[in-house]
């Protein structure tokens, strides 16, 4: 057994070591960095469009009423008040806690035609309406 053993080893590094250089597969040419196709550049990510709106001492301010952005447009509405309360995109269905002090934000993309009401949600106090056409 030992023997076998023993040859099975002796052929194995053999057959590695002891091959004829004629014979030999020759390695694969390397190709210059500078024959190689570039790779495409990646294409630049869509800016979402922010809009801010401060409420503050019972009046709101960023924004004027209505807000008008265009279908499949990406939004980020950012708010900062000075009272605990809730958003609400009305139509989206999308909210977020209000903290005083702390910025709150809805990033979402405008993608249903209509009109909807941004509100201060436990308070059903409109902030703005959002138009998407």
């Amino acid at each position: 057994m030992h023997r076998l053993l023993v040859a099975v080893v002796l052929l194995l590094t053999g057959c590695s070591a002891g091959s004829d250089p004629d014979t030999a597969t020759p390695p694969a040419p390397s190709v210059p960095s500078s024959s190689a196709p570039a790779a495409p550049s990646p294409s630049p990510t869509p800016t979402a469009r922010t809009i801010d709106v401060t409420y503050a001492a019972g009046e709101i301010s960023g924004v004027e009423g209505r807000v008008e952005v265009e279908k499949g447009e990406q939004l980020v509405l950012r708010f900062t008040s000075d009272v605990v309360e809730e958003i609400h995109v009305h139509g989206y269905d999308l909210y977020a806690d209000l903290v005083p002090g702390q910025p709150a934000q809805i990033a979402f993309t405008a993608d249903l035609p209509g009109s909807y009401e941004v509100e201060l949600h436990e308070a059903g106090r409109p902030l703005f309406q959002l138009r998407v056409s």
